[in-house]
């Protein structure tokens, strides 16, 4: 196998956004042959696969982070110098010192390996260590909490310390975190290179999930007064996670990023400058001329997405009413998926009829964007979170002006890098802050009410996404990169 891709959470199973850049790569490269190793919460005989898998795939193994394997694989018994070794690789690695961990790894792997999931949990030896850990740490928290949650933050890296590792020229992750972390285990076991390929920051996407997630105990909620602190379980959480990304982006030959927001945070977050390369997205440039919108009755503004929270629905929703008030013969689109969070799907159909938008709002599920480019005016991201979103490289290549929040690398493609040529292009949409559905609005009404503003930033995307996000020129410095090192 020449590439063994890793990947977490994302295609073959999810459509849209890293899955299809996973596919744009393998299908893009028929001379390389790739293994895919997906990592998964737990093993769900429902899910389907989202693509045809291209012939150039060779090999597929998945990873279950928390269907735990409690069998006996080692062949010996620890001994008290494995458990020291142990001991002494942890606080070298809490101080971010990463120079033993292959001797951490050989006491899971190979044929000196001594420790499995059941021997650590039934150590006397590891239970000491908790006990030691909890009275230096955390004296003030509940044990019972503070071993749960060890427990749920270590089992599912045991289960990466231990899982069958193919052979492959170069392991290519496609985040950090989880699939950052096999990544190094499969480099250091193997001796082989690590390529690491981020869309999104996978600390940076943590820490908004942590900052939100219901499932952490959140001690502090329990005290009678409030507190901006985050709870201890919160920044256990966090901890874990930067350190996940600090040890892969360590370990890595070379880490691929996508726009120069995400490689400034990537440098804060600990990666060596020089292993950085920019490689932005791209899409397949068909000479298509730039649309004109079909007749009909107003204007049409489309939100292209899945209809999950991070897409922030609600906040184009309360836009759409506010544009209403203005211009009533505005019609507006929900174009995607409603399976992947129906409950949150079911709240923005809600809110629509609360809203009285019930006839103005239109939620079409999974459609094919050919058939509705050329009757939107106004294409609009509401996005919470974003990397490099493609719908906005489709539109701007369609000629239609983009309304989306200031995150991710949005602003770069709309307002151009650094590069001085990429600015002179000019704007192709208009920025907004998160949350904000007057200024949504705003921004809609502006263009609608100005069709040579919206001409202008239709010629300006297009020109844009030719010069800088052509698919083909992308992977083929992915491709170089490859070669180079098989």
């Amino acid at each position: 196998m020449d590439v063994c891709l890793i990947l977490e959470g994302t295609y073959p199973y999810v459509s849209g956004g890293v899955a299809t850049w996973v596919h744009q790569l393998i299908t893009s490269m028929k001379g390389i042959n790739f293994g895919l190793y997906c990592i998964s919460a737990h093993a769900d005989p429902t899910r389907k696969l989202q693509y045809v898998l291209p012939p150039n795939v060779v090999y597929f193994q998945e990873l279950f982070l928390h269907d735990y394997n409690l069998r006996n694989i080692s062949k010996r018994k620890p001994g008290p110098g494995d458990f020291k070794k142990l001991k002494d690789v942890l606080e070298e690695i809490g101080g971010k010192n990463y120079k033993n961990f292959p001797q951490l790894l050989e006491l899971f792997q190979g044929e000196d390996a001594c420790f499995h999931s059941k021997n650590i949990f039934a150590s006397q030896q590891i239970w000491d260590l908790l006990i030691s850990y909890y009275e230096r740490f955390a004296p003030e928290i509940s044990f019972i909490d503070f071993f749960w949650t060890w427990r749920n933050i270590y089992l599912p890296v045991l289960e990466i310390f231990q899982a069958p590792l193919p052979r492959a020229k170069i392991y290519h992750a496609v985040s950090t975190g989880y699939a950052g972390l096999l990544g190094v285990v499969a480099k250091l076991l193997q001796g082989e290179k690590l390529f690491i390929t981020e869309h999104g920051i996978y600390t940076h996407e943590r820490k908004l999930e942590i900052a939100q997630a219901s499932w952490i105990l959140d001690q502090e909620q329990k005290r009678p007064r409030a507190s901006r602190e985050i709870s201890f379980f919160k920044k256990w959480w966090t901890a874990f996670f930067q350190l996940l990304s600090s040890l892969a982006y360590d370990s890595a030959d070379q880490v691929f990023t996508l726009f120069e927001g995400n490689k400034i945070r990537q440098i804060l977050e600990g990666c060596a400058p020089e292993k950085l390369c920019i490689i932005p997205n791209g899409i397949l440039l068909e000479e298509t001329p730039l649309l004109k919108s079909r007749e009909k009755k107003g204007p049409s503004i489309g939100l292209v997405g899945r209809v999950v929270e991070i897409k922030d629905i609600k906040t184009f929703l309360r836009a759409a009413a506010l544009v209403l008030e203005m211009k009533p013969e505005t019609e507006f689109y929900v174009l995607g998926p409603l399976e992947e969070e129906k409950e949150y799907a079911e709240e923005c159909m809600a809110l629509s009829e609360e809203l009285g938008l019930d006839k103005k709002v239109h939620f079409t599920g999974k459609v094919e964007m050919k058939d509705f480019y050329p009757i939107l005016d106004v294409l609009v991201l509401t996005s919470l979170s974003e990397s490099q979103p493609y719908v906005i490289l489709e539109a701007c290549w369609m000629g239609i002006p983009v309304v989306a929040t200031d995150v991710g690398a949005c602003r770069e493609m709309l307002e151009g890098s650094s590069d001085s040529e990429d600015r002179n292009f000019g704007k192709s949409g208009l920025l907004t802050p998160v949350s904000s559905p007057q200024k949504t609005a705003e921004a809609i009404l502006e263009l609608l009410e100005h069709p040579s503003l919206r001409q202008q930033m239709a010629h300006s995307g297009r020109a844009r996404v030719k010069k800088f996000y052509n698919q083909e020129d992308l992977l083929s410095k992915y491709l170089n990169f490859y070669e180079q090192n098989l």
